[in-house]
């Protein structure tokens, strides 16, 4: 079996497969080194508005869907 029928022999299937983990292994350690940065938090008024704007639209829904009778 060698490398001119198409086929690979085992120390060039294991030389591949060690390869291919050692690669992984760099990819991941390196991204893995980097800190993610915080995510800036939304001040009070802002959670306040956000709430307020969200009651407000389902209100509204309520309103358009309430049935004619009631």
């Amino acid at each position: 079996m060698g490398i001119g029928n198409g086929e690979l022999d085992g120390g060039a299937r294991w030389g591949g497969v060690v390869f291919g983990v050692v690669v992984a292994v760099i990819l991941t350690t390196g991204c893995a080194s980097e800190k993610p940065k915080p995510m800036a938090q939304p001040s009070l008024e802002q959670v306040k508005g956000s709430a307020d704007r969200g009651f407000d639209k389902l209100k509204q829904e309520e309103r358009d869907h309430k049935p004619a009778g009631m």
